[in-house]
């Protein structure tokens, strides 16, 4: 656990302004003009470049690496809930880059943004409240996530993409620079703005699937394009004959939760005709 900051037990630049409540692993570097607040939690080994301020009801866990001008757990954007007593954790071994600005979460969100373990988030990024990001992601620069977001595990933005409010991205997934995400994106796929472009073969190949498992995802994908009705009904009705394939079931599970957008197709004359629609009624 860590122990409360002693000048004395720790590497800290003395223009560092740190809370004497503060809990901050004695092996913790800490730069200078750095700011950590009353209720800031800071792990092992854990490193912090010069101007970073860390406010609120923040956890960082053990190895993470935090660059400048970087600010994180500060109050949500949020008219009507400034997340009295929300969280901001941070996963193990994580690199936060520059400029980087993350907010805690909402009392009405469940009072908790969650950034998981080995994730990457690129310089000017923002994370706005609630947020879930699952390990090892990766947030190219200038992303900007909306309240609500959800990432899953190994999933990866490339820079400048943004996300409305409550939008699902699927585990291992690859959305393409620059896309202003409307739709929900099921996992292990290629993303644009307005369609999907196939299976991340790169993605699941890098984290070590096989080349069976991924011709079996392809099989999968085509026959729900084949089936008519929402997804929730045409993976239900599909389910049975991939039976046993681990990466199926997690699709299906996915799919069977709760969620607020349309899902984004393997068709851009649809998904763009979608959005050009929702644009017009706005």
């Amino acid at each position: 656990m860590p122990t409360t900051l002693t000048t004395e037990s720790m590497p800290v630049d003395s223009r560092a302004q740190i809370h004497d409540k503060a809990r901050v692993d004695s092996s913790a570097k800490i730069g200078a003009w750095v700011n950590v607040s009353e209720e800031v939690v800071i792990g092992a080994n854990v490193s912090i470049a010069p101007f970073v301020s860390i406010i609120g009801k923040t956890e960082i866990g053990a190895g993470c690496e935090i660059l400048s001008f970087t600010t994180l757990g500060s109050k949500p954007e949020h008219i009507g809930d400034q997340g009295d007593g929300s969280r901001l954790v941070i996963g193990e071994n994580s690199i936060i880059r520059e400029h980087v600005t993350i907010n805690r979460g909402t009392k009405k969100g469940g009072g908790i943004t969650m950034i998981g373990k080995g994730c990457y988030i690129m310089n000017k990024s923002h994370i706005a409240h609630d947020c879930y990001i699952g390990d090892d992601a990766i947030l190219g620069a200038y992303c900007g996530l909306s309240g609500h977001t959800y990432i899953g595990a190994r999933t990866v933005l490339l820079g400048k993409c943004a996300t409305q409010p409550f939008i699902k991205i699927g585990c291992d997934s690859y959305v393409i620079a620059g896309s202003d995400l409307r739709f929900d994106v099921p996992p292990m796929v290629v993303a644009t703005q307005h369609c999907l472009r196939g299976i991340n073969i790169r993605g699941l190949l890098m984290r070590g699937a096989k080349s069976d498992d991924i011709a079996i995802l392809k099989k999968f994908y085509k026959r729900l394009e084949e089936k008519k009705g929402a997804l929730d009904k045409r993976t239900q009705g599909i389910k049975a004959e991939f039976k046993g394939c681990i990466d199926v079931e997690k699709i299906c599970e996915f799919v069977s939760e709760k969620h607020r957008y349309p899902w984004l197709t393997p068709y851009p004359e649809i998904s763009k005709s979608r959005y050009i629609n929702e644009q017009t009624a706005t």
